[in-house]
């Protein structure tokens, strides 16, 4: 005998109307696709705010710890979370103006060089394969086909890497609205950590009146893992983008290599990218020092291979830990997945996004078998 109680009929109502809505936007793709960009367009501004928001609260969170936590004096309590908003945000505008400052220059510096020595160095490789590969007339054939000299190679390169980055050396929209999205982004963000608390208790009325105990729990629980996992990376990569950046410049100062001022913010730049951010670094900085020096370019190599096992085995474990807490090969997969997809901001997300993903399904597996 069919049960039709409300329960069965509210399940199968909501599963046709799932399936309609979904039917529709496969039969109306492109109405569909153009709609969500269009809403994404309006509502940027405040997903940017709380993304900015939750990055500032980890800033906030740490002054207010230092800020006279155990005064009751009411000028202290009320000024206290005003005070760290605005600490908060001056300190990562101090941040920015020292990085466009210090780092933005030496990256022009480092970009211009390398396109300048590329092509030169390129053609001497070309020409020196080409003149001891007798041996192999297969790869001499190889490099004659490609017929290609180094500054159309650079131009391939520079080509494949924006569209792999979606562009993202280029501008896009006009700076009066960048800025105009900007305001109203921070602004949003200063209304989050102003009344999170508040906020905080209107979600739970929320949740506990429309969603069972249940769901709700496990729901926190996944804002709690997302929420460990994006503060530990954020704080994480910073660190060790400094640190290594930091000990490289130091480092080739010391052993005399050229473009030390250049090479050492880079590699910290690109030490923001997880697990292969660091390689990228020396392998352009090997490429800017060959053609100055090529037994320096060798030294160069075995000058980051210990730097980063000095980094990565001592002092990155102590000072960071293990902020991403996942797989080697998925970190990589999430790298080259985000920035395919995202550009920049995928780069920079996946990673996070992964570890998330993978904490919560290894905590499902876990619960499973343990039941079995």
């Amino acid at each position: 005998m069919i049960d039709y109680s409300n329960n069965k009929i509210k399940a199968i109502v909501k599963i046709l109307v799932a399936a309609a809505v979904m039917l529709l936007a496969v039969l109306n793709y492109h109405e569909a696709l153009d709609f969500i960009i269009k809403v994404y367009g309006i509502v940027y501004p405040l997903l940017l705010g709380a993304a900015m928001a939750f990055v500032l609260n980890i800033l906030v969170t740490g002054y207010e710890k230092i800020y006279f936590p155990g005064s009751k004096n009411k000028f202290v309590a009320n000024s206290r979370r005003g005070l760290s908003i605005l600490l908060a945000i001056l300190t990562i505008f101090l941040v920015v103006f020292l990085a466009l400052r210090i780092v933005i220059p030496q990256l022009v510096k480092f970009i211009t060089l390398l396109v300048e020595e590329f092509p030169g160095v390129y053609d001497k490789v070309v020409k020196w394969i080409v003149e001891n590969s007798h041996e192999f007339p297969a790869l001499q054939q190889r490099i004659k086909e490609l017929d290609m000299d180094g500054s159309a190679v650079m131009n391939k390169v520079m080509g494949l890497l924006g569209n792999w980055a979606f562009g993202t050396v280029t501008f896009i929209g006009s700076a009066f609205g960048a800025v105009v999205e900007f305001i109203l982004a921070l602004t949003f963000s200063i209304y989050i950590l102003s009344g999170k608390e508040e906020l905080k208790n209107k979600f739970n009325k929320l949740f506990k009146a429309y969603i069972s105990k249940e769901k709700r729990t496990r729901f926190y629980d996944v804002l709690n893992v997302a929420n460990n996992t994006f503060s530990s990376y954020i704080v994480g990569q910073c660190k060790e983008a400094v640190i290594l950046g930091s000990l490289c410049t130091a480092g080739m100062i010391i052993l005399g290599f050229p473009y030390s001022t250049i090479i050492g913010p880079v590699m910290g730049l690109t030490a923001l990218i997880p697990m292969i951010g660091a390689y990228i670094g020396a392998a352009l900085g090997f490429l800017l020092i060959v053609a100055v020096n090529p037994l320096k370019a060798l030294l160069f190599i075995v000058f980051i291979v210990v730097l980063q096992q000095l980094e990565g085995n001592l002092i990155y474990p102590k000072i960071v830990g293990n902020s991403i807490g996942l797989p080697g090969i998925w970190v990589f997969a999430a790298v080259t997945l985000g920035g395919g997809f995202m550009g920049v901001a995928g780069i920079l997300l996946g990673v996070p996004i992964a570890a998330t993903a993978y904490k919560l399904l290894s905590k499902s597996v876990n619960e499973k078998l343990g039941k079995k």
